[in-house]
Parts: C-alpha cells; structure tokens; sequence
C-alpha cells in the first residue's frame, strides 16, 4: 500500500484531518517513514509505518528515553492518549523530523575535521550513557542510525532492536549489522552495554580514517569476517592517526567485554577532552598491563641494584690485588715492627741462647700469606703458633737424645737412651696432636 494510502486510513480511524501526507523519507526492511503535517502540534513529524507488531519495542524504548540526544517520540492528546497507533495491522510512531543527515552520508560527502568528530562523538557518549544507565542497549549502532542535525545536533534514532536489561543473561539473541556487532553476539554469548562500545569504536575509527574499517578489509566475506572476530584480533592503525586516538579504539574495540571503556569513561578520554595524555588506567587490562610492567620495573631496579653493588666490591676486590694491601696485614705489620715487640722478642731470644748456648738460634722471618677474610687470618695464626710448638718439642727432643748417648758413652749401659740401638739418620715423627706427653728417663746412682 501507498504511504499516502496509510496516512489517509489513519486519518479516517482518527475521524479528523490531524495528518497531511508530504513526503517519503525513507524506506526499508522494516517499512517506510513519511513526513506528514500534525495539526494538532502544529508540525511537521515524521510517522514510522511498519506492519512489524514487533516494532512496539521501539515505541516503549522511546517512551522511556526522553534524551536531547535520542529522537523523539511525541505525544498526541486528543482522542487518543497512547503516542502508538495500530490500524489496518499497521503500526504508527509519531516522532519528530530530524533535518540533515546520517552519519554514513556525511562521511561520504566529505572529510570530518578532528573537531566535528570530537562534538560528534560527545553527542554520542551522552546518548549511550543515558541509556546504559537505565539498563537499556542499543544493540544496532551504526552510522546509518546517527543523525546529525543542520545545527550539529546529534540524534540515536531506530531503536528497534534495543533492549532492556532486566537481569544478567536474559540478553543473548544474534542480531544487528554485520561489521559492526560484537564478538559476544556472533558467539551467542550473555550480552550488555559493552555490545554498544565496541560498534561506537568502530564508527570512531572510521570517522578518522575516511570510512575506513579497522577490521573489514571490504572484500572479507561476512563468514571470514566473523570467523576473524571470534578470537582475539589485532587492529593496523594508520601512522598519521594521533596516539590518543589509537589508544581510544584499543580500549573499545576489544574481543572481552570486560577490556572495553564504558561510556562514561569514554566521556573522560584524553582524546575527547582534548589532552594529549593519558594521566591513569581507565580499563581493567590498562590496569593489570601497568601492574605487570611495575611488577617487572621493581625487579629490573632490583637487579641493577645488585649489578652494582657487586660491581662495587669487584672494584674493591680489584684494587686489593693490584695494591697487595689490606687493613689485616697492615695491622700485622704494625705489630711486627713496633718497639715493644722488638723488646719482647729480644729478650726470649737472650734468655734461650744463655740456657741452650751450645745451639745457634737462627731468627726466621714470618712468611705473611695475605688473606681476604678475618677467618683466614685466624687460621694463618693458629697455624703459625701450632708450628713454633712443633719446631720447639723437636729441640727438647735432640736434647734429650744427647744427653742420653752421652751417658752411654761414659759407661750407663742400662740408660734407656731414645733410639740407642741405631744411629741417628733420620729425625722421628712426632705426632702433633700429642704434643703435651714428656718423656721419663731413668737414672741410675754410681
């Protein structure tokens, strides 16, 4: 049937002239949009006639979302006081005419300066923030459902597909545009307001990229397509694209819901405040990747910490070697050569040769062997003492050697000499850690 058909039959059911047919706005799957005159308001609305019943849905979205930015759904108060109309199996909105173009015919028509895609995008984000705050998504945005105004205005029109959230998973049927609809709903999956975020950010990238896709090449067919966005995907961004711009799409163009902005944080983008900086994490991966590269910063510093400090005592160790000095030997120096050493060792020294004149002593000098620890050098100590004990138990026992031959020779047979019965060749071992035994010698009276 003819739109000026359908506008006649509503006039005939409202019993009076409220609607004079002007023209045909647009057509489409669900039906067609006319202009027409209301007298009543005394002006010019666009009327929505579709035989879908269906799109009732849209009527009571719209009932609820009185937003500057969402299209309007007006009110007719005489003999009707529902904004819906069914007649002839048809179905009538009455909403307001929207002057300008869609998003899609704008961007065809020229390049969007960085400004205008910045007002277009605010605009937006304060429609989807309004509707997400009452649990209600789009699940159809595209830049054929955003309408700019002569004066810039933007309006969300063709709801027909939104839909409410009354609780966790109640939403999860595969509908919407294809190149446009998120991974969760090809994949059947449990959707929510994050369906909405992922379409915005690609209609941002192709606001700046000249109606370029991030992901559709526009030879790709709808199944590769969909195949490509099931998993996890990456986006090429143009070089000439700002910083801030790319870093918007990443946080919206994810494959997990739970990675994208939300709308209001959308809102608080540098990119749409205009900043040239990004202050803080806005998203739960932002948050774990800066986390994770903390968590890899404290390790490197701790590591350089150590590089250095070992450096440092390599440095030390370096110099010990090549100046072959050391506070340990200093301090052995310094003892061997003071004054009252000097005197205690000159008079042990006297007293030893007075009693034992027959032996010449000979004075050696104490090898120092140059240690790197305090451990060490009490080893080198006790292992010094241990040897002058050794050195002085063998002269007690040629001594005493002597001294027993001699009494042999002057006739004391029965002496009981060490080693009487041979001749002295070689000097016995002497077991060290029998050191404190004496020897017993009998003597017999003449």
């Amino acid at each position: 049937m003819e739109p000026e058909q359908l506008i006649d039959q509503l006039n005939d059911i409202l019993l009076a002239d409220h609607f004079r047919f002007i023209e045909v706005i647009g057509r489409g799957s669900f039906g067609v949009v006319v202009a027409a005159f209301c007298s009543n308001l005394d002006r010019v609305v666009a009327i929505k006639i579709t035989s879908n019943v269906d799109q009732e849905n849209e009527a009571n979205l719209l009932k609820a979302c009185c937003h500057y930015n969402i299209v309007k759904l007006y009110k007719v108060w005489h003999f009707f006081s529902l904004q819906v109309l069914v007649a002839n199996n048809h179905l009538y909105l009455i909403m307001e005419r929207l002057v300008g173009l869609t998003l899609d015919k704008l961007m065809k028509q020229s390049i969007l300066p960085e400004q205008s895609v910045r007002n277009y995008m605010t605009q937006i984000l304060n429609a989807l923030v309004f509707l997400h705050r009452k649990n209600i998504i789009h699940r159809d945005l595209k830049p054929e459902n955003i309408f700019i105004c002569e004066n810039a205005c933007v309006k969300l029109i063709d709801l027909g597909l939104g839909q409410e959230i009354v609780c966790k998973g109640c939403v999860y049927q595969s509908v919407g545009t294809p190149y446009f609809i998120a991974p969760e709903v090809i994949l059947g999956k449990d959707q929510s307001q994050a369906v909405d975020i992922f379409s915005l950010g690609i209609i941002f990238y192709m606001m700046i990229n000249n109606l370029q896709h991030p992901l559709w090449d526009g030879q790709m067919r709808k199944r590769h397509y969909y195949q490509l966005i099931s998993n996890e995907f990456s986006i090429n961004f143009p070089k000439t694209m700002p910083e801030m711009a790319k870093d918007f799409v990443l946080n919206t163009v994810q494959f997990r819901a739970e990675n994208r902005m939300t709308a209001s944080q959308c809102l608080e983008h540098p990119w749409i405040k205009g900043k040239a900086v990004k202050t803080h994490p806005m998203t739960t991966r932002e948050i774990m990747l800066r986390y994770n590269i903390q968590q890899k910063l404290q390790h490197v510093i701790k590591s350089l910490m150590f590089i250095k400090t070992l450096q440092q005592t390599c440095e030390e160790e370096i110099h010990y070697i090549k100046t072959n000095t050391s506070p340990q030997r200093d301090e052995q120096e310094e003892d061997r050569i003071s004054p009252e050493n000097d005197q205690q060792i000159t008079a042990r020294l006297s007293v030893e040769l007075t009693n034992k004149k027959q032996k010449s002593f000979k004075l050696h000098a104490i090898p120092l062997k140059k240690v790197s620890s305090y451990k060490d050098l009490v080893t080198l100590r006790e292992k010094q003492t241990n040897q002058k004990k050794y050195q002085y138990m063998i002269s007690r026992f040629r001594e005493k050697l002597t001294i027993g031959n001699q009494l042999n020779t002057n006739g004391h047979h029965k002496f009981d000499s060490p080693m009487s019965h041979r001749k002295l060749t070689t000097l016995p071992s002497i077991n060290t850690n029998r050191l404190q035994r004496q020897s017993t010698f009998n003597f017999k009276i003449l």
